[in-house]
Parts: C-alpha cells; sequence; structure tokens
C-alpha cells in the first residue's frame, strides 16, 4: 500500500515539473515574439520630421531638356523628396520620391518652359510612411535650343540689330559681333526676339559677322546657356569715296578700302539703275577702265561707274556694293 502511494506521488511530482517546464518554455517563446513589435514601436518612436531646412536649393547646371538640382543637406534628414511642375500649371506636377541621403538630383525630359522645383527632407518609419520636413522651392528652365533663324537689318555706322526665330519668350539672347579677322568688336544682350549691337567698331565698308544664342538667368546667379547659331556675315553699307581722274580717255579711278573685301569688280552702264557689264576685277581698291564688256569708252558720253566688294567664306560668296557714280568722258 505504501509502495503504491509513494508511485503516485513521485508520477504526480514528475508531471507537474514536466507542466510546468512546458509552460516556462512557451511563456519565453511569446515573450521573443512580442521583443520585435515592441523595438518596432520604439523605432517610430524614436524617429523624428527633420527640423533642420535644405539650403541653397538651387538649379546648377542644365542641358536642352534637363536640369541639375543641388541643395546643401539638412543634417537630420536620411532621405529626400523632389516635386516639380510647369510654371503657372500645377496639374503637370511629378515627384521623385525617396531619392537617399543625397545632395543633387538631375531632372530629365524636360520641356523648353520654366518649372518650379520643390524638395522636403524625410526620415521614414519602420513602417516606411515617410516624415517630411519643411518645404525648399526653386525656379528654372533648361538651356535653350540654338535659334532656328537669325535676320539682320537696320545696319549702318555704329549700329546693327538681329532679329531671332526659335527661342522660346522664357529665354534672353546674347548676340556677338566680329570683324572679318575675326576679332570680337562687342556683345550685347536682348530678348527673345532679338537683340541690338551698339559700338563704333561697325563702320561703313566692312563685312562683320554675327551669332548669337539663348540664355536664361536661374535664381541664384546660375546662368543656363544654349548652343551659338551659326556665324552670319554680313556688310555695312558702302560708302567709296570714289576719287577720279582722265586721260585719253582712260579713266583712272579709286575708292576707300572695304574691310574683310577679298577682290572688287567694277562695273559700268549707260543708265544709272542697269545693263551694268564688268569693266575691270581687281584685288585692290583701284582700276584704270577703258572699256566695259566689249565696248571702248567713248568721248563726250556719260557712265555710270558701281564698286562691288566680295568675301568668300565657307564657300559662301558675300557682296556689297556701292551706289553708282556719274562720269562724263572728256573730248
Amino acid at each position: 500500500m505504501q509502495r503504491k502511494m509513494k508511485g503516485r506521488i513521485f508520477w504526480k511530482t514528475f508531471c507537474l515539473i514536466v507542466l510546468t517546464a512546458v509552460m516556462f518554455m512557451a511563456l519565453l517563446t511569446a515573450g521573443n515574439r512580442q521583443k520585435p513589435k515592441a523595438a518596432e514601436r520604439l523605432d517610430n518612436i524614436l524617429v523624428k520630421v527633420p527640423d533642420e531646412h535644405v539650403s541653397n536649393f538651387t538649379v546648377s547646371a542644365s542641358t536642352v531638356d534637363s536640369v541639375t538640382l543641388t541643395w546643401t543637406k539638412a543634417s537630420d534628414a536620411q532621405t529626400y523628396y523632389i516635386s516639380y511642375w510647369e510654371s503657372g500649371k500645377p496639374g503637370t506636377s511629378r515627384d521623385r520620391e525617396d531619392i537617399g541621403n543625397v545632395s543633387e538630383c538631375r531632372i530629365t525630359n524636360l520641356k523648353q518652359t520654366k518649372y518650379i522645383f520643390q524638395i522636403q527632407p524625410a526620415n521614414k518609419l519602420h513602417t516606411g510612411i515617410p516624415l517630411k520636413g519643411a518645404i525648399a522651392s526653386a525656379e528654372g528652365a533648361p538651356s535653350p535650343y540654338a535659334p532656328k533663324k537669325v535676320t539682320l537689318n537696320h545696319i549702318k555706322q555704329g549700329y546693327c540689330s538681329v532679329m531671332i526665330d526659335g527661342l522660346e519668350q522664357i529665354y534672353q539672347s546674347e548676340a556677338e559681333i566680329y570683324d572679318a579677322s575675326g576679332a570680337l568688336i562687342e556683345s550685347s544682350e536682348g530678348d527673345y526676339a532679338g537683340a541690338v549691337i551698339e559700338d563704333d567698331g561697325i563702320r561703313s565698308n566692312g563685312f562683320y559677322a554675327v551669332r548669337v544664342r539663348g540664355i536664361y538667368s536661374h535664381e541664384g546667379g546660375y546662368r543656363s546657356e544654349g548652343e551659338w547659331s551659326s556665324l552670319y556675315y554680313f556688310a555695312a553699307p558702302m560708302k567709296p569715296g570714289f576719287k577720279i581722274t582722265q586721260k585719253n580717255s582712260r579713266v583712272s579711278i579709286t575708292w576707300n578700302r572695304v574691310q574683310g573685301a577679298q577682290n572688287y569688280t567694277v562695273s559700268v552702264s549707260k543708265n544709272a539703275s542697269s545693263g551694268f557689264k564688268k569693266a575691270a576685277s581687281v584685288k585692290s581698291p583701284s582700276a584704270v577702265l577703258t572699256k566695259y564688256g566689249d565696248v571702248k569708252l567713248k568721248p563726250g558720253r556719260t557712265y555710270y561707274v558701281k564698286i562691288t566688294a566680295r568675301m568668300t567664306r565657307d564657300g559662301e560668296n558675300y557682296t556689297i556694293s556701292s551706289p553708282a557714280v556719274k562720269i562724263k568722258i572728256r573730248q
């Protein structure tokens, strides 16, 4: 009888010990499962919205369809969010989310128009939800395309105007004028439609070249610049300053040199406005005339003489002609 009671006590004690051990392990496992949740809640509590603002947010470079944005990082931010849209068109808004802890971002596939860019420093909760800080804004545009067409007009002593096609209205223009030797005379800025160049270096009796490009001044002092156009050649009005002497139906004529001219053609006609035929082709500004075409100059007759100066650049000929001057051959 005592043995049976001892056996029962032993098994009860053993089962109690096993049950206690199982319950302990279950509690331990449950506690371990609760730790990540607690850590997650703690991490979320410790993550804060960035207090520091992004500074020096600006466009620092550009191409014809992109801009590069740079900024001074907020020391308490983990990442940044950027949004942008065409000025005055908030419905065109696009986002660059969670770009990382960087200080530069290139935005591509832009149109030739102004954009508003905004940036927010941010930190992220363990769940991935961002906590965004204060917004910084900048305005800018891509670099302009080269102008499609350049027209020169109102050319006179000390003055030249340039008409431009192909620049968007947000851009300005820059024009440069060179003499025939390639030396820069002056540069000037205008609007998207044209520019005026004024300089005493633009004189009569000279060939010149002009080129233009679009420019855009961004906030913060950066200026984006388009490609230069081709060189457009032209000549200021010719004032020949003729000096004429005669002897035995031979006419000696001299005129003012045209800067950049490679040769001159002297033409003669009996009519002031038509019928001119070549009388001489020379490289220096003087010639002796005895005939024009195959016709000899005859005493007592009245003729008209004009000079055409010619310059060749890149396989193209450029000319400027003087007004016709009246000559009567002596008897």
